[in-house]
């Protein structure tokens, strides 16, 4: 009996200095997280339940404001204390991250588009995949369906062209108490999906952001500009001393363009005065788009641990892990098999989840260039020149070949 306790009590000792020497040897992986809500919070969740999958594997999720990234990591960096992972949506650096593509192999490019990937390319050759994109912020127009019914006007089926919609909102305002058919803020990233929609193109053939065919715009635009001059839209939200938010939470305009950002906030404010849905972007030579905001993770060069860093990455692609991060932060997944089956988001309220997953809806529909524009180094410029040129074009102040002459020459004069 002796010998059999001891035996034990040896092979005890032989497991715990095992484990012991595991806990010591664990990588510990500091991951630098801004959030527009619960996101970093989830993040914390999910990686310590990957961390009991593999104990040699430890992160760190440290929150940040996302004003505040990049100073964060260029005080970790100075200080010789770099962060492995970080969160972002602006501030790209080309050429500072770690490829995943040896690490991961095709389960990146097998559920997501390639236009995700191309703008943290430095070379014309390069085939690196520098991101996990982790989240999208989605532009449809919110609806107010109780004006619809009221008016006995059926709502537009998915497809149904702008001079469809237009035609079924005039005549919704024309039956009820609404004043507007529209409402839209003169802010470069609302404009811009509807204008794809109609044909614009914003990257020419060699792929830099040019505005070369600006016929989709030009005719949005004008279509603007009527309903303005009919008092068919608010002039305050074009002219950017009005919220085209406030008029449609006021059950004032039939439609209102925005992001999928907006949801909580809109069912908060509306309550349980009106029904409202998010539809399908109405659809032109170019179908129905809307513009996509990209939030992706990235893995940095100087990293010492990238093969853990692509278990991590690994382990956030599986469908059920992506999926409980979307549902669970009530974000939009950029991955299009989960945009297409629907996500069971844990809202309290029933409209959001339903707005979000009809948001999710469109994100199979999103062309390239709406994915793309917004990834680009020079969209500030373009969204900084539009609502100041077209602000002037609204009030009268230029003509419009003069603000999209404008905007063009901004856009070449800041890429020269």
């Amino acid at each position: 009996m002796k010998g059999l306790t001891g035996r034990f009590l040896i092979g005890a000792l032989i497991l715990w200095s095992a484990a012991s020497a595991l806990a010591q040897d664990a990588i510990e992986l500091r991951f630098l997280c801004f959030e527009d809500g619960n996101e970093c919070e989830v993040y914390a969740d999910l990686l310590a339940q990957f961390s009991e999958i593999n104990p040699d594997i430890k992160v760190a999720v440290d929150v940040t404001a996302e004003e505040e990234v990049l100073a964060r990591l260029q005080a970790a960096y100075d200080a010789d204390e770099s962060y492995d992972i970080a969160r972002a949506k602006r501030g790209w650096m080309p050429g500072k991250y770690v490829d995943l593509q040896p690490l991961l192999g095709e389960a990146l490019t097998a559920n997501f588009r390639p236009v995700y990937f191309e703008f943290l390319r430095v070379l014309p050759d390069d085939r690196g995949i520098y991101a996990l994109p982790d989240a999208l912020g989605v532009v449809a127009p919110f609806v107010n369906v109780s004006l619809f019914e009221q008016a006995g006007v059926p709502l537009p089926a998915e497809g149904a062209s702008w001079d469809e919609w237009l035609a079924a909102l005039d005549e919704v305002v024309r039956a009820t108490d609404a004043s507007y058919v529209l409402a839209v803020d003169n802010k470069g990233h609302r404009l811009v999906g509807p204008a794809m929609s109609l044909g614009a193109a914003y990257f020419d053939e060699a792929g830099r952001l040019t505005l070369p065919d600006a016929a989709g715009l030009r005719e949005f635009l004008q279509i603007l500009h009527g309903l303005m001059d009919e008092g068919k839209t608010p002039a305050d939200t074009l002219l950017g001393t009005g919220k085209s938010q406030d008029y449609f939470v006021r059950g004032e305009t039939v439609m209102y363009i925005c992001g999928s950002w907006k949801v909580e906030e809109v069912a908060a404010q509306v309550g349980d005065d009106f029904e409202w849905a998010i539809v399908a972007n109405p659809s032109g030579p170019g179908g129905g788009t809307g513009l996509a905001q990209l939030t992706g993770l990235m893995a940095f060069a100087e990293t010492d641990y990238p093969k853990a860093v692509g278990k991590v990455f690994e382990y956030l692609l599986e469908p059920e892990v992506s999926a409980e991060f979307a549902a669970r932060t009530l974000t939009i997944p950029a991955r299009e098999d989960l945009a297409a089956s629907g996500i069971d988001y844990q809202a309290d309220n029933s409209d959001v989840a339903a707005a979000l997953n009809a948001f999710a809806r469109e994100v199979p529909k999103l062309q390239d260039q709406a994915i793309a524009l917004d990834l680009h180094p020079l969209a500030s410029v373009y969204y900084e020149a539009s609502n100041a040129l077209l602000r002037a074009y609204f009030a009268g102040e230029l003509t419009l070949d003069e603000a999209l002459a404008g905007l063009k020459a901004r856009l070449g004069g800041a890429g020269e």
